[in-house]
């Protein structure tokens, strides 16, 4: 059975543990070596966990005919770029997470000392490509999105005993709100009792971009994972789910104070509620003046807020510990009832 908690370089992910947010580069360094480590460099700024790049060669990856092969060609980065920039990414600070099309691409990765990787959710349907990912001896994050729950539970197989985070979410530049479905990754999580991620695709350029990582938080997610570009304005690629870093920057803040707002564990009681509740409640008090050895009735007794700098005595809930009791000196009017006034 795979581990509740993954870890992931030196963070660990899973319940009990800070959401792990994770800064997705994908294509929008353009195929630009210099872009690439500009971003690099932002992720860190911007508040980021780990950083993920997707390694592809686009000859294994699409056939000559495909409509976006120009584009493919144009964003690859060839092997002496790849190497410079995942050693940088090394020496961070960050986690480095690779998204490999290619077993030459993965090797590449794992050579280089990748910490995790991920199976897109394209390759969810490649038996031979999870089993290579697997077999790195890292960390598996495995994409759910647009998948057969059967490919799921095969893929799951074949990863085995190896540490995996599945991940909810899907890609359409930019996704639909509506389409997010923040109940589905509460199942998933529910059903395969593994870390569970959110792959965020809304729309960059909108509000809700920044809080709905906080909202998948709330609905359990223990990894974020957000593009972003270092200029939206540029529209390049990717740009359409991506955030700038500013708003990066922002997003991660908001999910940070969700996580609080989420608390600990279902039943602990935050001091402020405690504080609260002791500021706000009623205690029994002395409807009216009660005189020594008058045996306390029902109507004697009122309830109001009291004094907090004091004994706040009887809650409401305990009036019978009061009514049929003795006082044993005078209560005045509003004097809260405490257990020394009774015999």
């Amino acid at each position: 059975m795979n581990p509740t908690t993954v870890s992931l370089g030196s963070r660990a992910v899973g319940d009990g543990a800070p959401c792990f947010v994770l800064a997705e580069v994908a294509s929008a360094h353009g195929g630009s070596i210099d872009t690439a480590l500009k971003m690099l460099e932002a992720a860190f700024k911007m508040g980021a966990d780990g950083i993920k790049f997707q390694l592809f060669r686009s000859e294994q990856l699409v056939v000559h005919r495909h409509p976006g092969r120009k584009d493919f060609d144009t964003i690859e980065l060839g092997t002496k770029e790849w190497r410079k920039l995942l050693k940088a990414a090394r020496a961070s600070g960050l986690t480095l997470l690779v998204e490999a099309f290619d077993e030459a691409s993965l090797a590449l990765a794992a050579e280089e000392g990748a910490d995790a990787f991920k199976v897109h959710s394209t390759d969810m349907e490649n038996p031979e490509f999870i089993r290579a990912v697997a077999e790195t001896g890292k960390p598996v994050l495995v994409a759910t999105g647009g998948v057969p729950e059967e490919a799921v539970r095969e893929a799951l197989e074949i990863v085995g005993s190896a540490p995996v985070i599945l991940l909810h979410g899907f890609q359409t530049f930019p996704t639909p709100v509506e389409e997010i479905r923040f109940r589905d990754l509460a199942t998933w999580k529910e059903r395969y009792r593994v870390p569970m991620g959110f792959l965020d695709h809304t729309d960059g350029g909108s509000a809700f971009a920044l809080v709905a990582p906080a909202l998948a938080v709330a609905w359990g997610a223990n990894l974020v994972e957000k593009h972003f570009t270092l200029d939206r304005s540029e529209k390049g690629y990717d740009y359409q789910s991506s955030l700038s870093p500013e708003d990066f920057y922002r997003m991660v803040e908001l999910l940070r104070q969700a996580e609080r707002a989420v608390g600990d564990a279902p039943a602990a009681e935050s001091e402020g509620a405690r504080r609260y509740h002791r500021t706000m409640a009623r205690s029994i008090v002395a409807g009216a003046l009660i005189k020594r050895g008058d045996v306390l009735t029902r109507e004697m007794l009122a309830y109001k807020r009291t004094d907090v700098r004091f004994d706040p005595g009887f809650p409401p809930r305990e009036a019978d510990r009061v009514i049929g009791r003795r006082a044993s000196r005078p209560i005045q009017a509003d004097e809260t009832i405490r257990e020394d006034m009774l015999e």
